[in-house]
């Protein structure tokens, strides 16, 4: 995981806090040239490596392609944020990210309707912009993935 070159004192970026030590919303750049954002979780827990939905506030729940409707800001937990706590997402760059199984790698992403997870087949209002896995696998798990600095959900238009 890439460590934080923000000139911010105190970055944890696997930090599950009570209470905040930023406001949420905060950014600090990474050694991979991705950013990170300080969010505060919804009222459901975020898993390790979830693809989270960011709210203006800083507000994260994990992502679905219904939340992603209203809210295409994505950014991936790594790791896991309690309920109503406190913690940093990647928005880009180089980490983990859950998938689901028989997910190929170099293809466009979207959202699905399992929280957290994204996939490889098309949902045309769910094409998560500026991601790639970067290798296939089998079963549904954590896989290597390369955002762009800050990745979003928008409208798929076909092609590769």
């Amino acid at each position: 995981m890439a460590n934080s070159v923000s000139s911010l004192i105190g970055v944890n970026l696997t930090a599950n806090e009570t209470t905040a030590t930023f406001p949420p919303g905060t950014l600090a750049n990474l050694s991979d040239g991705g950013q990170a954002m300080y969010v505060k979780s919804s009222t459901s827990a975020l898993s390790t490596y979830a693809a989270v939905s960011i709210g203006q506030n800083g507000i994260a729940t994990m992502i679905t392609t219904n939340i992603a409707a209203t809210n295409p800001r994505i950014g991936f937990a790594q790791t896991s944020i309690a309920t109503s706590n406190y913690g940093w997402v990647v928005l880009g760059g180089q980490f983990q990210c859950n998938v689901a199984a028989q997910c190929s790698s170099s293809v466009p992403l979207f959202t699905t309707s399992t929280a957290g997870v994204l996939d490889d087949a098309t949902v045309t209002a769910g094409y998560v912009m500026g991601l790639v896995s970067q290798q296939s696998i089998s079963n549904a798990t954590a896989v290597t993935c390369l955002g762009a600095a800050q990745v979003h959900v928008g409208r798929y238009g076909g092609g590769a």
